[in-house]
């Protein structure tokens, strides 16, 4: 008889390049391979011992792997076990699997199918995220649940047939699967987590049973009928208008993200919540109706909806939160309404068309780079409740050309004002006590400034490149001191 040590040398594979060691249960585990053969048999015994576990990262960027046999003594996979091999074709995974770990097959881009074993019960974290190739997969009947971007950038999967038994499916799981044109929903799945299709830009159908007690399809529309809200709406529908359905609560993150072929939206008064990046990229989107009793706009919401021309904003936000409209270059008009407190970081940030904001006279907060980019804005009167302004906040506004502050402020924060190239009027009211690096650089057009006494520390680099500034400042002032040192011109108040 031969021994499998001769079998391996025969097939030109040496059992020596196979790295084991014992585990406490008495089985053997392959911890590495040192070989260079495309072709590899893993042994199913190692000194009379099963193998039962293939260790995390024992194949792991081979690229010159091409197919593997893995015996059926082994009931885990370890996470990265397979990941990077960029030119695996083929993978005989036993029916003893019974684990397979995290990031498993990532990167496996050769990879065109696959099938997993009857007894795996959960497909984990990015198992086959960016298998490019990958075309079939099987999965198994008993299968619970399929983990967070599990199939993410699986760019050639058309289809895929989810077993009944599933009941979740985590965030991301089929993100960018952008040949994805099919799934079904069966009955026992229950919760579906963030952006699981974000970017699947041929899905245009989902097979659900009328009776699901969750989930529903409106003519490709993916709505959750518990939570009322809408999941997915398709990239390849043609309608520019839509209305969104009443009775919906909540418009959930990326739903209409990047659909380039919406130019209008209606949002029934039925809404009360937009998730992040819910209309995100939406380059054609001219005009949206917000519903009445929205209480919350979540962050990038708007973000480069460079068509959108004008936005009024409901009574019930207290925040417009961070980048909502962050670069909507054709935003001209925005109503802010007196209930909000917030305007938070970048929020209106490379509105390069907004010319006149009316600031509500609630707010207390204005974060960093709210404004930035704002070239058409002309004037700005900060409310009397403000009590921070965050750096940048108004940074290149270059026709920005009046700035009143309010008594409340206490400090003025880096870069603020700077690049405001025609920015020559600005007010500074008393209890201002610090200027800080650079709040003005580069304001060629402000002549004169007064400093308060209040002031008590200025940023050496705060008017850098005023070169035609003069400060009007309080004798015996720090102002006055600062302009002695740093040779700019002043007059005594």
């Amino acid at each position: 008889m031969i021994s499998r040590r001769q079998q391996f040398l025969r097939g030109n594979m040496d059992m020596a390049d196979f790295l084991f060691s014992i585990r406490r249960d008495g089985n053997a585990q392959l911890d590495g391979y040192e070989g260079s053969d495309p072709h590899i048999v893993i042994p199913s015994e190692y000194e009379g011992h099963p193998v039962t576990v293939i260790a995390d990262n024992v194949f792991s960027w081979l690229s010159f792997l091409r197919s593997v046999v893995i015996p059926d003594s082994v009931t885990v996979l370890g996470e990265a076990v397979f990941s990077w091999c960029e030119s695996l074709v083929k993978v005989s995974i036993p029916e003893s699997v019974k684990t397979i770990g995290e990031w498993c097959f990532i990167g496996c881009s050769s990879l065109k199918s696959i099938a997993l074993p009857p007894a795996v019960r959960k497909i984990n974290y990015s198992t086959f995220q960016s298998c490019t190739a990958l075309e079939s997969i099987v999965l198994p009947d008993a299968l619970r649940s399929i983990g967070p971007e599990a199939f993410s950038e699986c760019r050639s999967l058309k289809s895929i047939n989810l077993p009944k038994s599933i009941t979740s499916l985590g965030d991301n799981a089929f993100a960018s699967c952008d040949m994805l044109e099919y799934i079904n929903l069966p009955l026992k799945l229950e919760s579906i987590g963030n952006n699981v299709f974000s970017g699947c830009t041929s899905l245009n159908r989902f097979d659900i049973a009328q009776d699901h007690p969750v989930f529903k399809s409106d003519q490709g529309v993916l709505l959750s009928k518990p939570d009322h809200r809408l999941l997915f709406y398709p990239f390849d529908r043609k309608d520019p208008e839509y209305c969104i359905p009443e009775g919906i609560r909540v418009i959930a993150e990326e739903a209409f993200a990047n659909r380039n072929r919406l130019e209008s939206v209606v949002i029934p008064d039925s809404v009360t919540s937009i998730e992040q990046k819910a209309f995100y990229g939406c380059k054609n989107l001219k005009s949206i109706r917000l519903s009445e009793n929205l209480n919350r706009i979540g962050s990038n919401a708007f973000h480069a909806c460079s068509s959108l021309r004008e936005v009024v904003l409901p009574a019930g936000l207290t925040a417009v939160e961070y980048s909502v409209f962050y670069a909507c270059s054709s935003l001209t008009s925005v109503i802010i309404p007196d209930s909000v407190r917030i305007i938070s970081p970048c929020a209106f940030s490379g509105c390069s068309s907004l010319a006149n904001v009316c600031l509500p006279s609630g707010i207390i907060e204005i974060g960093e780079s709210a404004f930035e980019g704002c070239r058409a804005l002309e004037c700005i009167t900060l409310p009397e409740c403000l009590e921070s302004l965050g750096a940048h906040a108004f940074g290149s506004c270059v026709f920005l050309d009046s700035v009143e502050l309010n008594q409340g402020l206490r400090s003025i924060a880096p870069h603020t004002f700077s690049r405001c190239s025609n920015l020559n009027s600005v007010t500074i009211p008393d209890g201002l006590e610090e200027i800080g690096t650079e709040a003005f650089e580069n304001c060629e057009n402000l002549l004169s400034l007064q400093l308060p006494e209040s002031v008590c520390e200025i940023a050496p680099d705060a008017f850098a490149e005023c070169r035609n500034l003069m400060l009007f400042v309080y004798p015996g002032s720090y102002a006055k001191g600062y302009a002695q040192d740093y040779g700019i011109l002043f007059s005594e108040v």
